[in-house]
């Protein structure tokens, strides 16, 4: 994995950051060439829905479409790079202590909570606009995200099914960063229909320079 393993030899690094992110929201975080993007299910069983685009230029952003035709998959693995809209390597994952993560499922809205009892839940997709608001950054469309955590059975009829969620607390994914970005991470309601497996919980999302341990 020489992409994840290449530190910064740059003089002026760009800032480490690590932010906390209550069940239930969504937090920004810049990410930069060359640095480590993590994200870690603090507790266990909790789905992270990303976002991310380009810090440059906000009409190109992280696409899963994109991602699952460039990689000839719809299942996120290691060592796979993730591209934008205009197939252009973005980041690519190069730790993953779960392996379930889901490149079809479309983010939560407070529409969609509302039909399954929600009446005041908001989600992913409010969560994470909302995120890139408090940025001054207005998205006329938001992209799709990548879910992580998320455990997505795709069967043989095309049927989509989602199923037990797998992470345990302290379960992470690392990605080298390939094109500055601004990320989203957005802490996904899960007490949903049958697939319930109780009130959204935290997360934690940072950006780290050089080489993993």
């Amino acid at each position: 994995m020489p992409l994840l393993m290449k530190s910064l030899t740059t003089e002026d690094l760009p800032p480490e950051v690590r932010v906390e992110i209550p069940g239930g929201e969504a937090r920004a975080i810049y990410a930069y060439q060359g640095q480590l993007l993590s994200v870690v299910d603090l507790f266990g069983r909790q789905p992270a829905t990303l976002f991310a685009i380009v810090k440059d230029d906000l009409r190109e952003f992280l696409s899963p479409h994109h991602t699952r035709v460039f990689s000839n998959s719809f299942l996120l693995k290691l060592g796979m790079r993730l591209v934008t809209n205009r197939r252009r390597p973005i980041m690519v994952l190069g730790k993953d202590t779960v392996g379930t993560h889901d490149l079809l499922w479309p983010a939560s809205d407070a529409r969609y909570l509302s039909s399954q009892g929600h009446t005041k839940a908001t989600g992913c997709a409010e969560n994470a606009q909302n995120a890139f608001k408090e940025l001054g950054i207005s998205l006329p469309k938001l992209p799709d995200p990548v879910n992580l955590f998320l455990n997505i059975e795709l069967d043989n009829e095309g049927n989509l099914t989602p199923k037990k969620l797998q992470s345990s607390a302290g379960d992470h994914v690392l990605f080298r960063v390939l094109i500055d970005c601004i990320c989203v991470v957005s802490s996904a309601q899960k007490n949903i229909g049958d697939w319930s497996e109780g009130d959204a919980t935290a997360l934690q999302v940072s950006t780290s320079n050089g080489v993993p341990s």
